[in-house]
């Protein structure tokens, strides 16, 4: 027969055993909170699911367990790869009027006279073709064929170097038939003096030429004559502006003596001839 003395105590015994048991439930460790899981729909090929690494927040046990797993809606809007961005070095712009090369008066004469031996190549009409020999003469003033100055004697030399380096094969006339040597001077091998140049030279053509001033202006006449015929074979022309370089070019301008001059013969290529050097008019 259960008295109410052992009723009591059973009781007891239950409520101490329930209240342990609470109390080592409550000792217990909670589980560590898992990261929350993001869910892409946008995938073609299926529902992928990615941790999302979260620290936990403080707060309503119920709520975070709600907060464990988001859902990504996909995006109407396409989303565009971002383009890496390239600097490409900008060209130096061209100068479209660049300022013209200023010459000095010399090197500007010595264009000019460029230009008359081009046109000499330019206009060259002769079967024969500019493989003949060529003597150069002076240019002369136009109203006194026997009148030149350092302006006439400077194209005839320019002249010669053009039309050499163009191919034609220049006679120099004016070769001595001997080296000089003058001790304390130097050696020569050029000449004006008759007794001193060569007694005979043979050339197909001879390049001629005139110029007269008048006013601020120069204008210069060349030509290439057969020696065979006096045909011109070509010409050229060109009118220059005076300025202060010419005009010292132009002076002294000067003429053989009245006393008779010497000429030497300059013979046809080819031909056979016994002239000799004749003096006189």
């Amino acid at each position: 027969m259960i008295t109410f003395t052992n009723f009591k105590n059973g009781l007891a015994s239950l409520c101490v055993i329930g209240v342990a048991s609470i109390l080592v439930g409550c000792s217990k460790s909670a589980p560590p909170p898992q990261p929350p899981v993001v869910i892409n729909l946008n995938g073609g090929s299926g529902v992928t699911a990615t941790p999302v690494d979260k620290a936990p927040q403080k707060g309503n046990t119920a709520s975070r367990a709600s907060e464990n797993i988001k859902l990504q809606a996909p995006s109407s809007t396409p989303v565009t790869p971002a383009v890496p961005h390239y600097t490409q070095e900008q060209p130096t712009p061209i100068q479209q009027n660049p300022e013209p090369v200023r010459l000095d008066e010399a090197s500007f004469l010595n264009t000019q006279i460029h230009e008359i031996a081009l046109q000499l190549l330019r206009n060259f009409r002769d079967d024969a073709g500019p493989n003949g020999p060529v003597a150069v003469a002076t240019f002369v003033d136009l109203n006194n064929l026997y009148r030149t100055s350092p302006f006439g004697r400077y194209i005839a030399e320019q002249l010669m170097g053009e039309l050499q380096r163009a191919g034609f094969n220049v006679v120099e006339i004016r070769k001595a038939d001997s080296i000089m040597v003058k001790p304390r001077f130097g050696e020569y091998g050029l000449s004006r003096d008759i007794q001193e140049l060569a007694r005979q030279s043979s050339a197909r053509y001879i390049l001629a030429g005139t110029y007269v001033t008048r006013g601020r202006y120069i204008m210069i006449n060349a030509r290439l004559v057969s020696n065979e015929n006096n045909l011109v074979a070509s010409s050229g022309l060109k009118i220059l502006r005076k300025d202060p370089f010419l005009e010292r070019l132009l002076w002294p301008s000067a003429t053989p003596e009245t006393v008779p001059a010497v000429r030497v013969p300059v013979k046809e290529l080819g031909s056979l001839s016994d002239m000799k050097i004749l003096s006189g008019s």
